[in-house]
């Protein structure tokens, strides 16, 4: 029988050490912080969440100066208030201590995202993209709607395309393709997803995989050529 309430006894330690707010690490009540500040009705409370959790990720950074996850955190942090320079600093210290990492490519090109500088977040996300996330669809929808952004529709369509390879059920993607076909040829009616399907499928030699890949890199080199 005590051995029985032992086990209780830890299963309620660990249960209070891994779920109670009081036990949990500093990055896990930071992140709980951030998203209540996004779903604050009064702009005060988000900000005071906002500074909350800035001050967690301070705590880490200030234990660690290398700790990219703090670093991370603190430019997010920034980022949500405004504070671009801040917000920079703190971003450029992680991407310099791993300026090859394809997460942190993504994220440089987030922060310029963010702040409306649209060229600029396009080379991070081509970074990013041939550091390993070329079959990422978020940042290749990303880029995507960097290009919109600067009006520049023919690269913006190439890039939708590659999401549409990446994810052909995208009904956002699939829309998108439907404005720039219908803007190309407003009088054709003709099925997108069949001329898409024909697209995909083109060699029959290849497997579907093999297709995608082959055609996500052609797309890749046309937009890579016309810099």
């Amino acid at each position: 029988m005590e051995k029985f309430y032992l086990k209780i006894i830890i299963i309620f330690f660990v249960f209070m050490i891994v779920y109670h707010p009081v036990y949990a690490d500093n990055y896990s009540k930071a992140e709980r912080l951030i998203r209540k500040s996004q779903t604050a009705l009064i702009k005060e409370e988000s900000y005071e969440y906002i500074e909350e959790a800035r001050q967690l990720y301070k705590e880490k950074y200030d234990e660690n100066q290398t700790d990219i996850k703090a670093l991370l955190g603190l430019s997010k942090t920034y980022q949500l208030i405004g504070d671009r320079a801040e917000a920079k600093l703190y971003l450029l210290k992680a991407y310099n201590i791993k300026p090859y990492d394809a997460k942190l490519q993504r994220e440089m090109a987030d922060f310029y995202y963010n702040f409306q500088e649209y060229s600029t977040a396009i080379e991070y996300y081509k970074l990013a993209l041939a550091s390993g996330l070329l079959r990422d669809f978020d940042t290749n929808l990303a880029t995507a709607k960097c290009y919109e952004k600067l009006g520049d529709l023919k690269n913006a369509e190439l890039y939708y395309q590659i999401c549409y390879h990446l994810d052909a059920k995208s009904k956002r993607v699939m829309n998108k393709l439907n404005e720039y076909d219908s803007a190309k040829h407003p009088d054709n009616s003709k099925e997108l997803e069949e001329a898409k399907y024909k697209y995909l499928f083109k060699d029959k030699k290849l497997t579907e995989k093999e297709q995608n890949d082959e055609d996500a890199k052609d797309i890749i080199e046309k937009i890579n050529s016309s810099y």
